[in-house]
């Protein structure tokens, strides 16, 4: 793919060394999800090594202009290689797209980045069906039987059952028994993981030695099963009561989704889409984060204001445009300025 360094240290044995360049090119090429076009050949995807070729050939030409291409893409793990290149120490915009790579890459950005487009998908999904409230009870039956099944009138529950009956089919018949069948094993489960705890805290409880226990005393054996599934028993609570509860349930469902814990979700495609992006957050989080720096020397209030409308100025025409772009397009800029 490329020349070989090759050093002999004690003349006796050649020990061929590949530049790291070549696997994190590769992994680009391979792994990273990068579009490369041609654009002869009315932009269609090029093969596999013409891409490892452009993308190595950038690198050559301008380590800084790959960067500036490639960045977002590296794994976490590659900017360590860029940061030990001689080019680090002389060029003040290689090593500035190196220190905006690092924060991006950072453990809390990254973090912090998932849980916005999680966001952002929540709230497509309030389009579906995915948050209605039969399907939340899908996928997690025990705490909706806890918190809105309990209180709800045969009445009300006949009703959340029947609201597709309209568009009744014999396909919809059968994928809705099958349903409601994963929905029980899944209730049963939890019920067996909830037992288990409860007996777990139990005998913590009771291994603990009694005070007034005294030598011969016999050891009374516990009768009582182990877990006892409680029988359904309908308590009476006003309205606001069960919509505070039901309020409760939505919310601990969108906390599962937004923590990773909705365990059919395909979270990938959502974690690894920029479509989900919130970009005026994100341009928001990048002005707090200006003014917070060095950078803004205002020594007085009406300075800072003025900073503030400048500043806003001068973003209002990238609101559209991820953080991490805009610079890398202001660096880009002075690139070709210079």
């Amino acid at each position: 793919m490329g020349d070989l360094k090759i050093s002999s240290p004690n003349n006796e044995e050649k020990i061929c060394e590949i530049d790291p360049i070549y696997d994190i090119i590769d992994y680009l090429v391979r792994c990273a999800n990068i579009s490369f076009k041609n654009p002869h050949y009315n932009k269609a995807e090029i093969r596999t090594s013409e891409k490892i070729q452009v993308a190595y050939k950038m690198y050559t030409q301008s380590p800084t202009q790959f960067l500036i291409q490639f960045g977002k893409y590296l794994s976490p793990n590659h900017i360590e290689y860029f940061q030990n290149v001689e080019i680090n120490n002389t060029n003040k915009d290689y090593k500035a797209c190196i220190e905006q790579l690092k924060l991006y890459h950072s453990n809390e950005c990254k973090n912090k980045r998932i849980r916005n487009r999680r966001y952002r998908a929540m709230q497509k999904l309030q389009d579906t069906d995915y948050f209605s409230e039969k399907q939340m009870m899908y996928r997690n039956p025990l705490l909706y039987e806890q918190l809105v099944g309990q209180y709800m009138t045969d009445e009300e529950k006949l009703e959340r059952d029947g609201a597709d009956n309209e568009n009744l089919t014999f396909l919809s018949m059968i994928l809705e028994t099958v349903d409601r069948n994963e929905m029980r094993e899944t209730k049963n489960r939890q019920m067996l993981i909830e037992g288990e705890t409860s007996t777990q805290t139990l005998q913590d409880t009771e291994s603990t030695p009694s005070q007034g226990k005294r030598w011969g005393d016999f050891d009374v054996p516990d009768t009582k099963p182990n877990y006892i599934p409680e029988t359904e028993k309908r308590c009476m609570i006003n309205a606001n009561e069960r919509n505070l509860l039901r309020e409760e349930f939505l919310q601990e469902m969108c906390s599962s989704f937004i923590e990773g814990r909705d365990i059919d979700f395909d979270y990938d495609s959502v974690d690894n889409n920029e479509e989900y992006d919130d970009l005026q957050q994100m341009s928001r989080d990048a002005e707090d984060k200006y003014f917070d720096s060095e950078d803004n020397d205002a020594e007085t209030l009406e300075e800072h204001m003025q900073h503030v409308q400048e500043y806003g100025r001068k973003k209002s025409n990238d609101s559209n445009s991820d953080t991490l772009d805009v610079f890398m397009q202001h660096i880009s800029n002075k690139l070709q300025q210079s």
